[in-house]
């Protein structure tokens, strides 16, 4: 099968994000999960609608006798993964998974017929894809997203543990849906990010993603069969990591995992880059290729790199900067005025031309002398 065929792989000029305003949200959440809000918040998401609600403690629906003090959130699926109830059934019971093993991370509630997710179609005010969107409701984590707590060297390290715990989780984890599943943001799509280049304007950026993916198709492309595979997270960026205080060792952090939507069965060093990649793109406490070192030394802490892995561990991280520029300028050019699609962008190119243009020796010279001051 073609990318162009497989279900899921974004495709340009596909209108996919649900049109809803909070009033939708209000009367979703009373007609599918018998919740009373009492205020909303619409939160940043890329693809799909993300609501937080807080309800009254008095509950209609059987499976929630009593709403959560938190309260939750409600997430409205875009039109393109919502054809895929296999893989938003594998997303509620990875969560569930995850779990029951002591990780934390948001619960699926079940709506009023007794299931994690139910299709509905969304009314707003344009239409995008035909057909109707799942909705699901999890319980809302506290906490403050990843770049909104000071970056040190031990929040790095505990991130890089934390990835790879859940990886090694996973491992017992099977679900041939998601073992199935393509889409635009898996690593392994990189050549299709080809096809969204018309969207970054300027010529020298365009060059420079022209040139990582001609990388990627030499050096990693050949080393693909190769590579250790399992059921990965698939998008830890600082948005979808939730960090807290840890009341018991003021030195360490609480560190939640939210938005299972981009699970998949792929290379568990890709999912070591991304977050190598999102810890770059924020951090200013340190150069952004020893941050890269911090977390690899938590990582190692749960799961061995191998050779293959080092050798190909910048391409895999400059191919992650580069689907999150070039998607972030496609889907700004779809949604003009969601700033959260240019987030990316605003310091992103620059740390990716640096990336680049650092010899790969240097790199894991770099980053192996970091993991030294830890032994």
């Amino acid at each position: 099968m073609s990318q162009e065929d497989a279900p899921g792989v974004l495709q340009p000029g596909q209108v996919i994000r649900p049109v809803m305003d909070e009033e939708n949200a209000k009367t979703l959440a009373r007609k599918l999960f018998g919740l009373t809000v009492t205020s909303i918040k619409e939160l940043n998401s890329y693809d799909d609608k993300n609501f937080h609600l807080q309800v009254e403690s008095e509950s209609s629906n059987p499976h929630i006798p009593e709403g959560h003090p938190d309260g939750y959130v409600l997430k409205v699926t875009n039109s393109l993964d919502s054809k895929n109830a296999g893989v938003m059934a594998a997303q509620n019971e990875i969560m569930l998974f995850l779990l029951a093993r002591g990780i934390k991370v948001p619960k699926p509630e079940k709506n009023v017929t007794g299931s994690h997710f139910i299709l509905s179609e969304i009314t707003g005010d344009k239409a995008g894809e035909e057909g109707e969107n799942l909705v699901r409701l999890l319980t809302f984590l506290p906490g403050k997203i990843l770049s909104q707590v000071p970056y040190t060297a031990q929040l790095f390290f505990e991130l890089g543990a934390l990835v790879a715990r859940v990886d090694n989780e996973l491992r017992d984890f099977h679900n041939e849906a998601v073992k199935q599943r393509r889409l635009i943001w898996c690593l392994e799509s990189a050549p299709e990010l080809s096809k969204f280049l018309f969207a970054v304007k300027d010529e020298g950026r365009r060059r420079l993603v022209e040139e990582v993916l001609e990388a990627w198709q030499t050096t990693v492309v050949p080393l693909l069969p190769t590579l250790e595979r399992g059921f990965i997270h698939g998008d830890c960026s600082d948005y979808n990591i939730i960090v807290s205080d840890n009341d018991e060792d003021p030195s360490a952090y609480h560190i939640s995992l939210i938005d299972f939507g981009d699970i998949q069965h792929s290379c568990y060093v890709f999912e070591l880059a991304i977050i190598i990649m999102y810890l770059m793109l924020e951090v200013r406490v340190m150069p952004p290729d020893e941050a890269a070192g911090h977390a690899l030394a938590g990582y190692l802490t749960q799961r061995a790199v191998t050779e293959d892995e080092w050798s190909i561990l910048k391409e895999c991280i400059a191919v992650r900067f580069a689907q999150s520029l070039v998607m972030g300028a496609y889907s700004y050019m779809q949604d003009p005025g969601n700033e959260y699609l240019q987030i990316t962008a605003v310091r992103g190119w620059e740390v990716l031309g640096s990336l680049w243009q650092t010899p790969k020796d240097q790199l894991l010279a770099q980053w192996k002398s970091t993991l030294k001051s830890y032994q």
